[in-house]
């Protein structure tokens, strides 16, 4: 997910100039689509750059800022540059020292308050961005109190109250997470960003009537209209579930029919999580994470979208089908749990951003579905191997064929760098965080690699039907 600087605005004389805010986007929200994490706010009239143009004179100055005083003008314009370039620790510690300054004028003192929150409520979102909630939330808490007392604009309001819901859901406090989430509806009522994680909240709590009622109060369109209809489907099958809980892992199931099957389920992905973390460096959750199961004829219907070839699903929680075993009954398939498993840990690593689809598929793959020696299976007939730039776009839109083919292809991608390098796959992981960015090259720099090159041997053995065995 690509994260840009969030620029917040207050109301009044404000740092930047209409039309200059940037919007954070990549808040991993329900469904695992990305939601905009912030919204730009309208401006005042302010100089156009963070330097004041040739012609400009401080008279310009000090009607766009509302003091005259030169040396404080030069520090609002110092203050400016440092936020215009997201330097937003350097900007707070540049307001706190001014504002121990009791000779400043009044009306510099008062535009200082005003920018205080917006410039905390930036650092907050650039914490956010990088995956830092515990820094995130210190900051915004003080942005949402300095920001109600000076009665600013509700959607700034809203948008502070909405990073600190999204960071202390992350952190395991669901009760302060839907505290602000409803309080940035409050400020903002058509603040459709809120209402989602609101609902995705109260789904991961059981309380599926209420994540109805709060999507339907929205007016829904669009996106969002579609997520109700889909948490409506939930609803009716969630009444049916109940949750059995273990150190690591929620798992809601269908009461009276398939407790075993829970049971059957926590020990498989407790014992993955362990051989997973020991051995490849992932990091354990600090929160549990969550696992659905659901019978194979609900599966597609309740999830809605979910490609007919789908075995298994990861969109911020593991959504697993109960397949029917030859002879009757019912069973869990251990190696759609791991599969799942090496997604969420891998989102778990870089704060929800996803991996390019190769990295993410074939380590799930390579890790969750093969044993140590296993031979990659190659088909009868190999497809030509994929190029390389297919290898970046949504599985989820290619057919049945065309989709088993690129999973297979992306597995040989991760055992050809498996194969090159023998702790290549524990280095890779081991260097997966938030700020990853679009593309997979920053994580195999740790083992002097970069994909296009990666592609350009793989393709060759591919070719070659070049044999390869897990490590």
């Amino acid at each position: 997910m690509n994260f840009s600087k969030v620029m917040m605005m207050a109301s009044g004389a404000l740092l930047i100039t209409a039309g200059g805010a940037a919007i954070l986007r990549g808040i991993r929200g329900p469904e695992g689509s990305i939601q905009k994490s912030a919204k730009s706010f309208d401006t005042a009239a302010m100089p156009p750059n963070p330097s004041p143009p040739k012609n400009s004179t401080t008279a310009n100055l000090a009607d766009a800022f509302g003091f005259s005083d030169p040396q404080e003008i030069e520090s609002a314009q110092q203050l400016r540059v440092l936020f215009t370039t997201g330097a937003y620790g350097k900007a707070l510690a540049l307001i706190e020292k001014i504002l121990a300054n009791q000779a400043i004028s009044q009306d510099f003192r008062h535009w200082l308050a005003v920018q205080l929150p917006v410039v905390l409520a930036s650092d907050g979102w650039a914490a956010i961005a990088t995956g830092d909630c515990d820094k995130a939330i210190e900051s915004l808490r003080r942005a949402a109190s300095m920001a109600k007392d000076l009665n600013s604009p509700g959607p700034m309001q809203a948008d502070i109250r909405r990073g600190l819901g999204f960071c202390l859901k992350k952190s395991g406090q669901p009760g302060g997470a839907e505290e602000n989430l409803r309080e940035a509806i409050k400020a903002n009522a058509g603040d459709q960003e809120s209402r989602m994680l609101l609902a995705d909240l109260y789904e991961s709590d059981g309380r599926f009537s209420e994540a109805v009622q709060t999507l339907e109060e929205g007016n829904p369109t669009g996106d969002v209209a579609k997520r109700l209809e889909v948490m409506r489907r939930r609803a009716g099958e969630g009444d049916l579930q109940q949750v059995q809980r273990t150190p690591h892992f929620t798992i809601s199931y269908r009461t009276g029919e398939h407790e075993g099957l829970a049971a059957q389920a926590a020990q498989i992905l407790e014992s993955s999580l362990d051989e997973f973390t020991e051995k490849y460096g992932y990091k354990e959750p600090a929160t549990p994470l969550e696992v659905i199961l659901y019978p194979t004829e609900k599966f597609s219907w309740v999830l809605g979208g979910v490609p007919d070839w789908a075995e298994g699903i990861f969109d911020g929680r593991m959504r697993i089908p109960i397949r029917s075993r030859a002879g009757g009954g019912t069973g869990i398939i251990s190696q759609v749990l791991r599969h799942e498993l090496v997604h969420a840990l891998n989102s778990n690593m870089t704060g929800g951003r996803a991996l390019p689809p190769w990295l993410e598929e074939g380590l799930a793959q390579r890790i969750g579905e093969m044993a140590s020696g296993g031979v990659f299976p190659f088909p009868i007939k190999p497809a030509p191997f994929f190029p390389a730039a297919d290898f970046s776009a949504s599985y989820m839109t290619f057919g049945a064929a065309a989709a088993g083919s690129i999973y297979r292809q992306s597995l040989y991608l991760v055992m050809t760098l498996e194969n090159r390098d023998s702790d290549a796959l524990r280095r890779v992981i081991s260097s997966l965080s938030p700020n990853l960015g679009a593309t997979a090259d920053p994580a195999l720099t740790s083992v002097g690699e970069n994909f296009s090159h990666l592609h350009e041997v793989s393709s060759g053995w591919w070719k070659e039907r070049h044999p390869l065995a897990a490590r």
